[in-house]
């Protein structure tokens, strides 16, 4: 009966021990762009296409262009500014960018820049980076858009000064440096490869408006843009601009 005894603790200390030395199944970083993606829901558009928002191109209504059209690389992000309400408020109060009070956070999305490829950066363009506005979503922290950079790609960027934009100057001193850092994707115009030679995304648009403005088909993934590679899309942005008069490389038009 001893023996009896001493065998099923053997067998059971085996069972233990060998679930223990199972390796655990990590769950998947998700990607750096998913996680700044917010479905913006359906509207109005001002535009109809890229052609639109390029430097240069005639004003429709209250839509103005975006100053530049930029390529480069996401290197990094950074805290931005918090307010404790929605900053088109009529005095938004600037708090800690950790604080509880924070209703919402800007983070600030560093981009090395390649190439300039139509009209001119201005204020924030500095050491050859800007840094892009993004609202950074409850439940988003700053620690898991870091451990997602590996995806976060190149692309292009349809770009202005947040402070250029701004209705009014912002009444504290804290959030008018910051605008004056920063530039704002205009007209959703993000364009991410995330590996090389993959499809283009477009993560601040939702499926239809993504596939409108790459040319995407209706299976268009709900972030994804169809099959419009980056070198398709310099490509384009090359002729408005040439079109425009605003591309810096006069020598392709």
């Amino acid at each position: 009966m001893r023996h009896l005894k001493l065998l099923t603790a053997v067998a059971a200390f085996a069972v233990v021990g060998g679930c223990a030395q199972a390796p655990a199944t990590k769950p998947a970083t998700p990607s750096f762009w998913s996680q700044l993606h917010a479905d913006s829901g359906t509207g109005e558009y001002l535009f109809d296409s890229l052609d639109d928002v390029t430097p240069g191109a005639k004003p429709s209504g209250v839509f103005r262009p975006a100053a530049a059209i930029v390529e480069g690389t996401v290197v990094g992000v950074e805290p931005g500014i918090a307010y404790a309400s929605g900053d088109d408020s009529v005095t938004p109060r600037v708090v800690p960018y950790d604080s509880a009070e924070a209703a919402i956070r800007w983070a600030s999305v560093v981009i090395k820049v390649d190439k300039v490829h139509a009209g001119k950066l201005g204020r924030g363009f500095a050491s050859g980076q800007i840094r892009l506005r993004m609202e950074q979503p409850a439940g988003t922290t700053l620690d898991g858009l870091r451990a997602s950079l590996g995806t976060a790609g190149r692309g292009i960027f349809y770009v202005d000064s947040a402070l250029d934009r701004a209705r009014r100057r912002p009444a504290s001193q804290a959030a008018q440096a910051y605008q004056a850092n920063v530039q704002l994707p205009i007209g959703q115009g993000v364009f991410i490869e995330e590996k090389p030679g993959t499809p283009l995304i477009a993560p601040l648009a939702d499926r239809e408006r993504a596939a409108q403005l790459l040319g995407g088909g209706a299976q268009t993934r709900s972030v994804g843009a169809g099959g419009t590679t980056l070198a398709q899309l310099r490509g384009r942005a090359q002729q408005s601009a040439c079109a425009t008069g605003t591309a810096t490389d006069q020598s392709s038009c």
